[in-house]
């Protein structure tokens, strides 16, 4: 992925950037950069200036093989014995097994759920809907990464179905590391703590992601019939063709408002009261952790728990696909301002410990304690 400040190669520079201060030296290898990462980050950008800076449309296509190279290069460059190659997805079998061939420790970042477990989630999503699945995860994928998987030395789970879903396919538990995402309030200009705005508007429900049936829209917007429409429900992201009819539908009725992609989300999580994810296939939604930080109560299916959502703590937690017992969990909250305030007073002080200081921190430790075990120190 080229990294330009967005999506999972932002998460990815954000999860190394405490690593120079833990005592690594990171090296970060991808096909352009059009932003810095953190200082101490060693970028290595395979397609090279000023061709890097074409559009990626046309770039693109020679990405993999000047990938492959610039890969290989620091592979050579590094020492097996001090170095850790830290997997995010899109790597290769083939550079997997370069890496194990030189005697590298090879751990794996998991995004989501395991794919396997993800088309059979999903498959059961399209057809309690009537239609035919479109998720694009194909048995010869799932059967891919399962052969990917199995050759890494450990893979970190971001949430607990994650590890699940590793289980599943076979990986044994002990090569499993639990760990989660985080959040950045620098984005959003907070350090932390609950701030809640008070008027006349009517109570505030918010959802933040690429609407579609893996996220749970379609059983969002029945729950939300059934809840009797407790105030406003404000859907923020891009939507999938699947639920359009549904969701202009619901946004006729008046009470939900769909706002597409905007980089301004930080306001729409300052003016809500509850943040809703109903995903039924994730890994650690950071949307969960941020709404967090803004101390936003919230009801979350297991998948969107995020490893910071206990249930009746500092949140509710509902099965995925249910809208019933969606629907009481958003009409409990609805009803219920203290304990709004409370489970948001809770999640504001549960959220600051994943702050992403605090998680690259900890994962620089964690690969530094690998690294040792596998050394024999």
């Amino acid at each position: 992925m080229p990294y330009n400040g967005r999506g999972w190669a932002e998460t990815c520079a954000l999860m190394v950037s405490r690593f120079p201060g833990q005592g690594l030296a990171p090296t970060v290898v991808l096909p352009r950069a059009t932003r810095s990462m953190a200082p101490g980050v060693h970028v290595v950008e395979s397609i090279l200036y000023p061709a890097s800076r074409l559009p990626w449309r046309l770039i693109e296509p020679m990405s993999d093989a000047a990938l492959d190279r610039a890969y290989r290069r620091e592979l050579r460059r590094a020492d097996p014995a001090a170095t850790v190659v830290y997997a995010w997805p899109g790597i290769s079998i083939e550079h997997v097994a370069a890496a194990k061939e030189r005697g590298f420790l090879v751990v794996r970042q998991m995004i989501n759920s395991g794919q396997a477990m993800a088309k059979r989630l999903l498959d059961g999503a399209y057809v309690v809907r009537g239609l035919e699945p479109r998720h694009g995860i194909s048995e010869q994928a799932v059967a891919l990464e399962k052969t990917e998987l199995a050759m890494y030395d450990h893979v970190l789970a971001p949430n607990a179905l994650t590890a699940e879903s590793l289980l599943e396919v076979g990986i044994p538990a002990d090569r499993i590391v639990p760990t989660s995402f985080g959040w950045s309030p620098k984005r959003f200009g907070r350090v932390g703590g609950a701030r809640r705005v008070h008027d006349s508007r009517p109570l505030r429900f918010l959802f933040v992601g690429r609407a579609g049936l893996r996220k749970g829209i379609p059983e969002l917007l029945e729950a939300w019939e059934l809840a009797g429409e407790p105030g406003e429900l404000f859907v923020v992201g891009d939507a999938e063709p699947s639920v359009h009819d549904l969701l202009n539908a619901a946004v006729c009725r008046g009470s939900v408002v769909h706002v597409p992609f905007t980089d301004n989300v930080g306001s729409f999580y300052a003016t809500s009261d509850v943040f809703v994810m109903p995903s039924h296939e994730e890994g650690g939604p950071q949307v969960t952790l941020e709404a967090g930080g803004f101390g936003l109560a919230a009801v979350v299916t297991p998948m969107g728990e995020a490893r910071l959502i206990e249930h009746e703590r500092n949140g509710l937690v509902v099965p995925a696909g249910d809208a019933a017992s969606l629907a009481a969990a958003l009409r409990r909250l609805a009803d219920d301002g203290p304990l709004r305030q409370t489970l948001g007073r809770q999640v504001a002080v549960d959220a600051m410990a994943f702050t992403y200081d605090r998680v690259s921190a900890r994962h620089a430790d964690l690969l530094v304690g690998l690294l040792r075990a596998r050394n024999g120190g």
